[in-house]
């Protein structure tokens, strides 16, 4: 195992550095567009991608987030109307809460998504080349499988 030495310390600092400020980038966009930050959009694409629907524990392990301060989004999220809790049914457990996209949180995923991506694009997609992008996944992988 290579020792943490003093390049591998400022990688990782410019490596974090760098997502902080593209996460700032989206978050100022959807900001200034929708009115939306980037927590809640993450909220959004997560049911989105999970059929529009999705258990909070299952959004909590998709998010990364711990269920207190998830749910105090929801709460937010519910007070503007882009998503609903529904609970189990009577043949379900009852204490389950699934976490529904309403038809405005629908629209707004979709109005915000293009921003998202104009944005992702121009801050993080645009200089990267092939080769960049095969060397990131690399990366990456390896870091997600320890």
């Amino acid at each position: 195992m290579p020792r943490l030495d003093a390049e591998r310390i400022a990688l990782w600092r410019a490596l974090s550095q760098s997502v902080a400020d593209v996460e700032r980038r989206l978050d100022v966009g959807l900001v200034a567009e929708f009115g939306v930050p980037l927590v809640w959009f993450d909220v959004l694409s997560a049911l989105q991608r999970a059929g529009g629907a999705e258990r909070v524990n299952r959004l909590c392990d998709a998010l990364g987030e711990v269920p207190s301060s998830l749910s105090r989004r929801i709460d937010r999220m519910e007070e503007a109307g882009h998503v609903e809790r529904e609970h189990g049914q009577a043949d379900e457990d009852r204490r389950s809460v699934v976490i529904v996209l309403t038809r405005d949180g629908r629209a707004l995923w979709r109005d915000a998504n293009v921003v998202y991506r104009r944005l992702l694009q121009q801050h993080f997609a645009a200089p990267l080349t092939g080769t960049d992008l095969l060397a990131m996944q690399r990366v990456v992988g390896k870091l997600r499988a320890r």
